[in-house]
């Protein structure tokens, strides 16, 4: 499931950024990058769950997916979502980096 996870991840990624520096854009796009960051990020914490993953690394990366794609998918936000998205990817990235 992790490895599942992780390609989704990096495919949505890829495809984020290709998107992006191409200026190509397409019916549906914003619906379909969420939907696979929202599959990506389901499938990185079933891993997590599972395998009582000692990563919060992991944890953290799958709930910013969820949320973020979430945001776009169900047309919700809260107050002050941009930055809490924001600090989440901070401390996301830190955690990653640092692999605890």
């Amino acid at each position: 499931m992790k490895n599942i996870g992780w390609y989704l991840m990096a495919v949505w990624l890829i495809a984020q950024s290709v998107l992006t520096l191409t200026h190509f854009h397409f019916s549906h796009e914003k619906t379909i990058l969420a939907a696979l960051a929202l599959v990506a990020g389901i499938f990185m914490l079933m891993y997590f769950l599972k395998n009582s993953v000692g990563n919060i690394g992991i944890l953290l990366l799958s709930t910013w997916l969820i949320l973020k794609s979430s945001l776009v998918l169900f047309h919700f936000s809260f107050s002050h979502s941009s930055t809490t998205l924001a600090v989440l990817g901070l401390v996301t990235g830190v955690f990653l980096m640092v692999r605890k």
